[in-house]
């Protein structure tokens, strides 16, 4: 397979260049690798998570090498990286993919560059990305706090605004995180619409019309190949972006289904964010009090933790 280069800039107060502290490059080493894997399953998946099934081909395009790092004032990390049409070159074939892809002579870093864009416009409405991306992103954070000011992506194409991650991102990342739906536990009928062996994925038609992206996430995608263009019901969580609207459904199961109901055909819609739970228990605690029963609120109380609360206050 043939490698294209890439690089990654650091820049700091103290003029690093190429004497970088080992432990802020370790850190920075491993969250661009495990993020340009995520950023390229999310592009071709709908989904960033690598657990369960992961397709070689998407660790094929994330195979990164890491090759020296050179500079006088600023750091810069130079990698070797597949491009998506060398690593994809299947899903590439027309004959056998119609979907919109990302350029073939991009690589995971083009990807991984687009979404740091996305957030930095805070694209709320974006697919980009979703809640669990968001928070592996974060980790970038314990490099700036160490001893970066921002880390930036020289990616290919320079129609491109310059993809740069900084304390300012991180706090926009925090807040459309926060503001993301938790997944809902669903069951949803329609019709299987389309299958994608290389990528685990689906895509589900909705009595109203509406086509809605998914994952399999346990056994092969393969197996239900028979009740392609089938009545089917899915069990599984919606995934939702930070605007409430469906990003995909992640399913534990598809089977035919004879149900003709109305219950099951529409997406439910997404539950309460952190921090639209946050802003609720605020505006009950000025009201009647309820402080009391839930006390202060640092900011890093799990999604559990709030509902408990705000079940307390009714």
């Amino acid at each position: 397979m043939n490698y294209v280069t890439r690089t990654i800039t650091l820049t700091s107060e103290r003029h690093f260049g190429r004497r970088i502290p080992s432990t802020a490059l370790g850190i920075v080493l491993e969250t661009i690798s495990d993020s340009v894997v995520r950023s390229v399953s999310m592009a071709f998946r709908g989904r960033s998570s690598v657990d369960g099934p992961r397709p070689s081909r998407i660790e094929a395009a994330a195979d990164i090498r890491f090759m020296e790092h050179r500079g006088a004032d600023e750091s810069t990390l130079v990698f070797e990286i597949p491009t998506l049409g060398e690593a994809l070159n299947e899903l590439y074939d027309p004959h056998k993919n119609r979907r919109s892809l990302p350029d073939p002579d991009q690589t995971g870093f083009e990807l991984l560059a687009k979404v740091v864009g996305e957030v930095a416009a805070n694209n709320v409405d974006s697919d980009q990305f979703d809640r669990n991306m968001l928070k592996y992103l974060m980790k970038f954070r314990f490099a700036l706090k160490r001893s970066f000011r921002e880390i930036r992506f020289d990616t290919i194409d320079a129609s491109e605004s310059i993809a740069t991650i900084d304390s300012h991102w991180i706090e926009i990342a925090r807040e459309i995180r926060s503001a993301t739906p938790p997944p809902r536990r669903v069951r949803i009928v329609g019709t299987l619409d389309m299958l994608r062996v290389s990528t685990q994925g689906f895509e589900l038609r909705l009595d109203d019309g509406e086509s809605v992206p998914g994952v399999l996430l346990k056994g092969s995608i393969v197996d239900v190949a028979e009740v392609l263009n089938r009545r089917v019901m899915i069990v599984g969580r919606a995934i939702y972006r930070a605007s409430g609207r469906i990003l995909r459904i992640d399913a534990d199961s598809i089977a035919i289904t004879d149900s003709t109901s109305s219950v099951w055909t529409k997406i439910p819609a997404p539950e309460a964010s952190r921090s639209e739970l946050r802003r609720r228990a605020a505006e009950r605690r000025s009201r009647d009090g309820a402080a009391t029963l839930i006390g202060s609120w640092p900011g890093d109380e799990s999604d559990q933790e709030i509902d408990r609360a705000l079940e307390e206050i009714g």
